[in-house]
């Protein structure tokens, strides 16, 4: 062999194993490694199936019969525990509440016998697939015949205290209510009243299928409501109703305040023989009506007699035809019936048909002009102090030329009036008279100075008076002109019993 020949020929070709055979010793080494995993398989082959033949007779790891783990059990041990779990079987009902009751086997006969099925489901096993219970779980049902006395059952179950109809609460639909001021949907009412046939049909099922566990309510045996609060038409109602007493009239009276909102507006809305409320516009409008009278009565004074507190004589009743207030009802009920469709949030007076000067002292107030026609004296009050007073001569005491008691008000003031009577036959007028003060406060009648009149007070009026008006000395009269405004109460009374002298 050349020296080319001997470089180009493989190491492992060049020598002979210790046999002599020309073998390379890699290759053999090779084969030896190829030879023990072919021998570690046939191990593992070997054990797996000896392992196999051990589940000829019990059940795969994982394998659950009727809820129980039944691992690596054989057949006589699973219907030994069946018979077991049998003898004790218990149904425990969860009620509506959470509240549970459990009825015993034994108190209603309860047995069952397995027959051929757990053999049948071990059979279904195949051993050589034995490795599958390390992986997943094997959930079976066995057959079983379940006997158990049917008239005790339905004792137990009709002897249940949810199943009382004296104790069961019917359901109740949700609706539109009041509450806190507003319209509201009202949720519904689950109750717990219960359809007993459901339930003993429910309790059947389970005691037959072996189950140890019954929800009454995933049965549906409950009466529900028909009506929910998502219902969007209760939602729809209840913002109507609230649109329709959204309006507030809050009334500034001589007495105070008062409000009309949606608290009294409730009380106008009728209700249907479901508790529905709704407007019905008959109603509704009697209720405007009635509303509004109430408030006049309240502050009507005109045409009303007022107890007034004079100086020095207790309270006497005066007659009261001409001054005071008055709401204008026709008026006032228009205008409400108006803002109550408009939903108005106000504060203002009644529409008034007549004013009186003050909510005060049945509403005179404190600063008035008072005159005792019996004691023939004049007190003039400012803001309820006594700013002056003076004897007068009222109309002399016949009855065409009294002078009436009643609240009145000054409603013209002017100087160097001349007052004149009724034309006499000969053309001349039956009194002719000029006074630098007139304050007139009845038709007629007024206040004047007087200076014909040669005393004041006492009884003079009774033969020597005026034809009702109210003589004053004049430095008087110019005093109670210079003070006295328009619309000044001017109130007139007899503190003694009158006395005429025709």
């Amino acid at each position: 062999m050349s020296n080319e020949q001997f470089e180009k020929t493989p190491k492992h070709q060049m020598f002979p194993d210790e046999k002599g055979n020309g073998e390379p010793i890699r290759r053999k080494r090779g084969k030896i490694t190829a030879l023990l995993i072919l021998l570690s398989i046939a191990a593992l082959v070997c054990a797996y199936l000896v392992v196999a033949w051990t589940y000829r007779g019990k059940f795969f790891r994982g394998t659950v019969i009727n809820g129980m783990n039944c691992s690596e059990m054989t057949v006589d041990q699973v219907e030994s525990l069946l018979e077991t779990e049998t003898t004790d079987y218990s149904l425990t009902i969860t009620f509506r509440g959470g509240k549970t009751e459990t009825i015993q086997g034994s108190s209603v006969d309860y047995s069952c016998t397995t027959g051929e099925s757990v053999q049948e489901i071990r059979d279904s096993q195949i051993p050589i697939l034995w490795i599958s219970g390390y992986f997943s779980a094997h959930e079976y049902k066995a057959v079983t015949d379940i006997t158990y006395d049917e008239e005790k059952l339905k004792a137990v179950v009709y002897g249940l205290p949810e199943t009382s109809e004296a104790q069961m609460e019917a359901p109740a639909d949700a609706y539109v209510g009041w509450q806190e001021d507003r319209f509201v949907v009202v949720p519904e009412t689950e109750g717990s009243s219960l359809d007993r046939e459901k339930l003993l049909q429910a309790v059947i099922v389970s005691l037959e299928a072996g189950e140890t566990q019954l929800d009454a309510e995933e049965k549906q045996i409950y009466d529900n409501p028909s009506i929910r609060q998502d219902d969007p038409e209760l939602t729809e109602q209840a913002d109507q109703l609230n649109r329709l007493i959204s309006a507030s009239i809050t009334y500034t009276l001589p007495t105070g305040t008062q409000t009309l909102d949606g608290n009294i507006l409730k009380s106008w809305l009728v209700q249907d023989d479901k508790g529905s409320y709704q407007k019905d516009e008959e109603c509704w409008n009697q209720n405007i009506c009635r509303f509004v009278e109430e408030l006049a009565d309240s502050v009507d004074t005109l045409h009303k007699d007022i107890p007034f507190q004079t100086t020095g004589a207790g309270t006497v009743t005066v007659p009261n035809e001409v001054f005071g207030w008055q709401v204008d009802r026709e008026a006032e009920i228009a205008r409400l019936t108006e803002e109550l469709e408009n939903q108005t949030v106000t504060v203002r007076e009644p529409v008034y048909a007549s004013r009186a000067v003050s909510g005060e002292n049945y509403g005179i107030g404190s600063t008035y002009v008072e005159i005792d026609l019996s004691r023939q004296h004049m007190w003039v009050y400012q803001e309820g102090e006594l700013w002056m007073e003076t004897d007068i001569v009222s109309g002399k005491m016949t009855h065409t030329r009294y002078t009436p008691a009643g609240v009145y008000q000054v409603y013209d003031k002017e100087q160097n009036r001349r007052l004149r009577g009724p034309v006499q036959e000969d053309g001349s007028y039956e009194w002719d008279v000029e006074v630098a003060y007139w304050m007139p406060f009845n038709e007629a009648i007024g206040m004047h100075d007087a200076p014909w009149q040669s005393a004041f007070g006492g009884t003079y009026y009774m033969y020597g008076g005026s034809r009702g008006c109210i003589n004053m000395p004049t430095e008087k009269a110019a005093r109670l002109y210079d003070w006295i405004t328009v619309g000044t109460p001017v109130i007139t009374y007899y503190s003694e019993e009158m006395e005429f002298i025709d």
